[in-house]
């Protein structure tokens, strides 16, 4: 089975503020526990797709993250509700990089801004996670893994909302062990 993964990742060291920002844009949905500055929410919505509702409402930091294991991957930065960088690998038969929106400078700058960052990257650094010329060398590299650990997310793989909702359904307890918050109501009074 293939990994569909998606998770957007506000700079925050406060859990109730993903909380917030879900409910300011009226959705369900999880929030995760902070890790390394991150908290990560999990937000309804469509799939795939940068969720319109919770960027507008967002004033701080967030990182919109897709893994789409057989097919492609993505990321975006969002300043308040610019989006500031992109990048996006696909492959079907052929590697197709859309890098319109790639800002290598800004990406930099937010890993470097981390306190849990173990080391100062370099724009460098940045340009060989994000730059294969072929198959073997994406999947020998891992780059999610590698812009994840860079950014020190703690929660990426096999997420989304449908996985949330079901492993809330199947393993309450062991969810609610696991510090996961989850936000039903699409009211915030």
């Amino acid at each position: 089975m293939s990994e569909f993964s998606e998770s957007y990742h506000l700079f925050s060291i406060d859990q109730n503020e993903g909380i917030k920002l879900l409910k300011k844009a009226w959705l369900r949905g999880f929030v995760y526990p902070s890790s390394y500055n991150w908290v990560t929410i999990v937000p309804s919505g469509r799939s795939f797709q940068p969720n319109k509702r919770l960027i507008n409402k967002n004033k701080g930091v967030l990182v919109h993250l897709i893994n789409a294991e057989d097919h492609g991957w993505s990321i975006s930065i969002y300043d308040g509700r610019k989006r500031t960088f992109h990048y996006e690998c696909n492959w079907e038969e052929e590697i197709d990089i859309n890098q319109d929106e790639y800002n290598r400078e800004r990406f930099v700058d937010l890993v470097n801004s981390n306190p849990y960052q173990q080391k100062t990257v370099t724009p460098l650094d940045i340009t060989k996670v994000f730059y294969v010329s072929d198959f073997e060398e994406l999947f020998e590299r891992n780059p999610v893994q590698q812009v994840a650990e860079l950014l020190g997310f703690e929660n990426y793989e096999w997420i989304s909302y449908e996985y949330s909702l079901r492993e809330a359904k199947e393993n309450p307890e062991g969810f609610k062990n696991k510090g996961i918050k989850t936000v039903n109501s699409i009211f915030t009074f």
